[in-house]
């Protein structure tokens, strides 16, 4: 009775609860296919270029509806540039190539369109990306 009664509750809160986004978002940019990997904590992780870099966005974690603008940073294992500072990176170990992230939202909720832009390193950012979502593949 008990396990029963369990199953039923998981079985309520499961089509209650919203489903989470991860993994069900993918964008297409001029570049590389984004995808979003994970949550750690308050900060979403995306991965692009087929494990090419990994982006760590503050306060996107399990932000489903209402997403606006947040900033973050990129890593790569190489880049054009080596900082003079380090930042954690994919596999948690430090790296010297990364750089800012900041992206806005177009629309509020998931499938949405962003805008980002991103530097190198801690300078001015100075490129720019669009990101489309991918609906089904």
């Amino acid at each position: 009775m008990k396990r029963a009664a369990v199953f039923g509750l998981f079985a309520i809160l499961s089509i209650a609860t919203p489903q989470s986004a991860i993994a069900d978002e993918v964008w297409t940019t001029e570049e590389y296919d984004v995808v979003y990997q994970e949550d750690r904590n308050n900060t979403a992780i995306w991965t692009y270029g087929d494990g090419l870099g990994t982006i760590f966005i503050d306060g996107l974690a399990g932000v489903y509806t209402d997403r606006g603008t947040y900033g973050g940073y990129w890593v790569q294992d190489s880049s054009s540039l080596r900082c003079d500072t380090f930042r954690e990176g994919a596999d948690g170990e430090p790296t010297y190539h990364w750089g800012s992230f900041d992206i806005t939202f177009m629309d509020p909720d998931f499938p949405s369109r962003w805008e980002a832009e991103f530097g190198l390193c801690d300078r001015i950012t100075t490129i720019q990306l669009t990101g489309t979502p991918v609906i089904s593949r």
